[in-house]
Parts: structure tokens; C-alpha cells; sequence
């Protein structure tokens, strides 16, 4: 049973603290956000048993970090809040709308002291979540999917038929519009020198090449063809980018047969392949925080949005979206991918579209069910079953 109860709100340069015991104040203070505070901070903690001490802060993105890293290390126990969870206990406390720092400080103590027994302590594993990783690689795939869009654009102006008759991404290709990234450039080489940068593993000709250029439509724009080639060398660094995070992924996953069975498990529904469920399983970290499938769904923000008055209760189709991003993010993906691929899953996309659906609110439709889904496979340790989905 803890006796002290002290709330952190924190800012890029300082902090304040609030300590109280049995909800009365014992110490208020604002320290900076440095070693000089931090080690006043632990001089003022000193004389307090560590076991009888809740030390609770709002998560900041990555402001409280440095500060929950040290506090850990020096053998306290910390526990980090969902700032909407502080925000409605604030709401439900006072009808004033002051605020400051101070007060907050004091308001995030006294949410722990009533809400310590369901609040989770923060462990040093936080700081080698290998999350970021996935996150980082889910970031550079949206950077290569804007270079891919931008280097249509280019090309469509500057050789429009070689996009209509080849994978332009391709290595061959790439290597081309590298040396020559227009139609006018093109029709300045042999077929030789043509079919030498192209390599051997392409599906056009260096013959058809030329054709395409010789009869080309496309404009002559010297600057843009120096911004195609930017573009280019762009999403080749991002690539090989994304290929070094997919080595780091597979270096901190060997070993752990766990996680593994689990990436397995989720593979073995048709339309999940390596990566996402893989992200998948990073993301949620650990399927034994959630005791049903529900508190899954609202820890990625895809519970129902619902709004009640009186015995009045309304739902307008719309999910909360309060919750992990990346993972509402990556459980949409799935959901088009096994609407794809697994015959269960698009019978019951077509059954939602046939109940006027539209086509977004169908796939979170199916997002929701894959949800549940996976739950099952990952508590149960077992692979999907078609019969029993």
C-alpha cells in the first residue's frame, strides 16, 4: 500500500512536482529539466520509504523519457497516464477551467492515490521498445509511397509511355531514368548502351524503348528531369533505409520463440504476411494486458464512438480513434488484405456492403472482426481456423 503519491507535469525545459500524502500537499515545486533537477528532485526524495511511493506522470511524447528513465534507475516506482484519462478526471473534479502547472502537478497525484490499484508500473523495458523501429519503418513506406506518386507525376510528363508499358519501379528502370530520365534523353542512346544499363532482368526490351521515345508525346523540360532524378536517388537511400530497419527487426526478434509463434500464428490467416503481423505483435506488445477483446479494440481506437443522454444512446457508426494510431493504422491494411485473400473475411465485408455499408465503414467493419480474431489466436496460442472465424 503506497502512503505518498506524487504527480510530475512535464515541459520541454522544467517540471513540477506535487507530493502528497493522505491527498494533502507536502511538497510543491518547479525543477529544470536537467541534471541539476533531477538531482534535487532525488535529494527531496530521500527520506521516503521507495516502496511507499507512487510517482505518476502524463505521457508527453518524448519529454518525461529522460526524467521516467532516471527515476526508474534510481528505484522508484513510476507509472505513466493517458493524458485524456487525466484530462477527465481534471473535468470531473473541479468546474473551473484554471490551469497551470502547479495545479496540474497536484490534480495527477491525487488521480494516482484513487487510481493506483489499476494503473500499470513503467519498467526499464520502456526504453528498449522496439517499437520505435516499426514505427520508423512504417514512416519511411508513407515517405516511398509520396516519392513513387511524385515520380509519376514527373514521368508522366516526361516519358508517359514508358509508365503505360513497364513496372517503372523496378532496379532496371530506376537505373535508366537515373542516366536518362526523359523520352528526348533516351532517343540520344544506341540500343546498346541502351540494354547495357538495363540489365538482364527486365520485362521491355531496349528495342521497345526506343520505340516508345522515338514516338513519344512528352514535353522537354530540362529542370524537371533534374527533379526526377532527385526523386529517384531519394527513394533508393529510403529503400535501402527500410532494408536496414527490416535487419534490426529480425536481429532483436531472434531468440524469442514466443513472439515468434505468435508472428506464425497471425500469418496463418490468408491476406497477413510477414511484415504486418510481425507490426502487429510489436505493436500490442503483450496480448495478456487485455483481459477481452474489447480493451484491445479501444487500445487501438477502433471501439464504437457513442454518445448517451438520459435513455437516449446514439451511435453513428464512427470509431473513438482514441488510442494507438499505428496500430489502427496497421489493422485497416490487414483488413484489406484479408478481405483480398480470405474467403471468410470477404463474406462478411460483401455482407456489410449489402447492408449499406460504405466502403470505409466496411473494412473497419472487418477490421473489428480480424480484431477479434487475432485476440483469440494470440491468447489461445493457436492458428486460424476458417471454419471456427
Amino acid at each position: 500500500m503506497y502512503e505518498y503519491f506524487m504527480g510530475i507535469d512535464i515541459s520541454k525545459d522544467s517540471f513540477d512536482i506535487a507530493l502528497l500524502e493522505s491527498e494533502k500537499v507536502k511538497l510543491s515545486i518547479k525543477l529544470s529539466m536537467d541534471k541539476e533537477g533531477f538531482d534535487t528532485l532525488i535529494k527531496h526524495l530521500s527520506s521516503l520509504n521507495k516502496d511507499k511511493l507512487l510517482i505518476s506522470m502524463e505521457a508527453t511524447g518524448i519529454y518525461h523519457m529522460p526524467l521516467l528513465c532516471f527515476l526508474i534507475e534510481n528505484g522508484f516506482k513510476c507509472t505513466v497516464t493517458n493524458p485524456l484519462l487525466i484530462s477527465k478526471f481534471i473535468a470531473s473534479s473541479t468546474l473551473r477551467k484554471t490551469k497551470n502547472d502547479k495545479k496540474d502537478a497536484y490534480l495527477i497525484a491525487l488521480f494516482a492515490s484513487k487510481s493506483y490499484n489499476s494503473l500499470r508500473l513503467a519498467d526499464i523495458n520502456t526504453f528498449n521498445d522496439i517499437r520505435v523501429l516499426v514505427r520508423e519503418r512504417e514512416s519511411l513506406c508513407c515517405e516511398i509511397n509520396k516519392l513513387k506518386t511524385n515520380i509519376k507525376v514527373s514521368l508522366t510528363q516526361l516519358f508517359p509511355e514508358l509508365q503505360k508499358s513497364t513496372n517503372i519501379f523496378t532496379q532496371g528502370i530506376l537505373n535508366l531514368l537515373l542516366e536518362v530520365p526523359s523520352a528526348r534523353a533516351v532517343r540520344k542512346l544506341k540500343q546498346k548502351v541502351l540494354a547495357r544499363i538495363l540489365g538482364r532482368k527486365i520485362t521491355i526490351s531496349a528495342q521497345e524503348i526506343l520505340t516508345l521515345a522515338n514516338n513519344s508525346i512528352a514535353i522537354i523540360n530540362i529542370p524537371l528531369e533534374k527533379v526526377l532524378t532527385s526523386q529517384i536517388r531519394r527513394l533508393l537511400i529510403v529503400q535501402d533505409e527500410i532494408e536496414m530497419l527490416d535487419k534490426e527487426l529480425e536481429e532483436f526478434l531472434q531468440g524469442n520463440q514466443d513472439i515468434n509463434n505468435d508472428i506464425q500464428n497471425i500469418e496463418s490467416i490468408p491476406g497477413i504476411g510477414k511484415i504486418t503481423s510481425k507490426s502487429f505483435v510489436i505493436e500490442i506488445a503483450d496480448i495478456n494486458r487485455f483481459d477481452t477483446h474489447k480493451q484491445l479494440s479501444a487500445f487501438a481506437g477502433l471501439d464504437p464512438a457513442l454518445k448517451q443522454s438520459g435513455i437516449s444512446l446514439n451511435s453513428n457508426g464512427r470509431i473513438s480513434k482514441r488510442g494507438n494510431s499505428s496500430l489502427r493504422r496497421l489493422l485497416y491494411l490487414m483488413a484489406i488484405g484479408v478481405i483480398r485473400y480470405c474467403d471468410k473475411f470477404r463474406a462478411y465485408f460483401k455482407k456489410k456492403i449489402d447492408e449499406g455499408k460504405k466502403y470505409k465503414q466496411a473494412v473497419i467493419a472487418v477490421a473489428n472482426k480480424l480484431l477479434r480474431t487475432l485476440f483469440v489466436l494470440l491468447k489461445n496460442k493457436t492458428k486460424f481456423d476458417p471454419n471456427l472465424a
